[in-house]
């Protein structure tokens, strides 16, 4: 898996770290269906905690494909670069990570790739690292949305599916590629412009626009903001 050292939900996002070991038992999840493949759409979600950036994410969708840059600017200026395939219920079926160090020029061969993929309720993770290949199977559920920590790029297949749905609270599962635990999540309405998307107890207070996309927001406890450009 992409990080190996889980941390407690509440330090999400300002410790840079994975989610919680923990699994669900698998339930259904609400499908908002899409008739149609969403419009090609590029730029950028810049994160702050309070004045410092600590994320830049650069990210494009076209067609059925998902792809981007997540650089973490602390500790180090770590880059994981992703490519996802995008199925008509916003979620994710096959998602590729390639890891590089910050210390490493950007044309470096990655330390690690990572390949998921989902089907049904259950998620494969193959992981390539200089000690070869390793294959885990862990137990998820349908539509789940894969989690990378602070790629709101990600965050909004779930904005996107809950505008789709057409409802004022949508569940919807989220896979956690820095760990590999199920976990519930949820989609409030709460004004035509505004959404709150809880996981576990960290909220985001988020900005969106048309179909749902994020135009910024944050997390106001742990005094996060991002900003699209």
């Amino acid at each position: 898996m992409i990080s190996r050292t889980p941390l407690p939900l509440r330090r999400l996002v300002v410790a840079l770290g994975g989610l919680p070991l923990f699994l669900q038992a698998p339930r259904a999840v609400a499908q908002a269906p899409v008739d149609t493949p969403a419009p090609a759409d590029s730029g950028r979600f810049v994160v702050l905690h309070r004045r410092d950036t600590v994320v830049v994410e650069r990210f494009s969708r076209a067609g059925e494909l998902l792809q981007g840059e997540l650089v973490r600017v602390v500790p180090r200026r770590d880059r994981e670069n992703y490519r996802a395939v995008m199925a008509p219920d916003a979620s994710l079926p096959l998602v590729e990570v390639a890891v590089r160090r910050g210390d490493n020029p950007p044309t470096a061969p990655p330390v690690q790739r990572t390949r998921v993929i989902f089907k049904d309720d259950s998620v494969a993770v193959d992981d390539v690292t200089s000690n070869g290949l390793a294959t885990r199977i862990f137990p998820s559920e349908a539509g789940a949305i894969p989690y990378l920590n602070l790629s709101f790029a990600l965050l909004e297949q779930a904005t996107r599916r809950a505008a789709a749905s057409g409802r004022d609270s949508l569940e919807v599962p989220f896979f956690n590629l820095g760990g590999g635990q199920t976990l519930r999540g949820r989609v409030i309405r709460l004004a035509p412009d505004r959404m709150r998307l809880v996981i576990g107890s960290v909220a985001f207070d988020l900005r969106v626009g048309q179909a749902g996309r994020i135009l910024g927001g944050g997390i106001a406890e742990q005094e996060l903001t991002v900003e699209r450009q």
